[in-house]
């Protein structure tokens, strides 16, 4: 049993609403697993913190605790409506100028194989793949040639 399962299956362990078996098994992890045993440890004192509250129900009415969902809320919905608003600004300009961006690049694409052909870039680009070739051929041949 790994302590990832162990960990899941402690409320329940505390509870004591496991098999027999996988209680004994969960038993027998926490001898074994010192994380787990301090785990299970701090497991059952919130459990006791928690049936402490549920029993004095005169504590809960003296904790004063603001409520702060309305004003997190509020606060969460005006960041949302930020990004959308960031999204559609950035999604508009993007579509404005994404085809004409393509255009550009195609034209400078262009113009600059035009401007090497005119400087004759390209003029010897066969014969040094060819070359290249053959001493590459010459090389094998050398390496693992009849002789070798």
């Amino acid at each position: 049993m790994n302590c990832a399962t162990v960990k899941e299956w402690i409320p329940l362990y505390i509870d004591g609403l496991l098999s027999p078996e996988v209680e004994q098994s969960v038993r027998l992890h926490m001898m074994t697993c010192p994380d787990c045993a301090h785990w299970l440890d701090e497991a059952r004192e919130m459990a006791e913190i928690w049936s402490e509250m549920d029993r004095d129900r005169s504590l809960q009415n003296d904790i004063d605790v603001p409520d702060l969902t309305a004003g997190v809320m509020a606060y969460i919905g005006k960041l949302e409506n930020g990004r959308r608003e960031r999204a559609a600004t950035v999604t508009m300009a993007r579509r404005r100028t994404m085809p004409r961006t393509s255009w550009v690049h195609y034209g400078v694409a262009a113009c600059l194989t035009v401007i090497l052909v005119q400087f004759g870039v390209f003029e010897n680009l066969a014969y040094g793949i060819t070359e290249i070739n053959g001493h590459m051929s010459n090389t094998v041949s050398a390496w693992f040639g009849p002789g070798r």
